[in-house]
């Protein structure tokens, strides 16, 4: 799974809970319990630190960032020498972190 932190964006190896009385497909609660807010609903791939959520929050309002220059933020900080080997699409997060933050402010 790839994680998106404040500190860049790292692949983590995740295990689904086999808890009795836990469902398989609830993986996306799961995450939320951990402070981790799923990019899917069913079989989540990506999940975002609810730390860097707030972070591009605060600089879309206040630094009047975009989402693109957040992203390249956050692949600087992932690695500094070679930031295109960073392992999220570009088109992906940008995309849904403006539905997740604007599109409900427009409406």
């Amino acid at each position: 799974m790839t994680i998106v932190h404040t500190e860049g964006i790292f692949s983590h190896e995740v295990s689904v809970c086999n808890c009795p009385g836990s469902h398989p497909n609830d993986w996306h609660l799961d995450l939320l319990r951990q402070r981790l807010f799923p990019a899917s609903i069913s079989k989540p791939q990506t999940a975002f630190t609810f730390t860097v959520l707030g972070h591009f929050l605060i600089d879309a309002l206040e630094c009047k960032i975009s989402a693109m220059s957040f992203y390249q933020k956050l692949k600087r900080f992932t690695n500094n020498t070679f930031p295109e080997r960073v392992p999220v699409e570009c088109h992906f997060l940008v995309a849904w972190l403006m539905s997740i933050f604007f599109l409900p402010l427009l409406g």
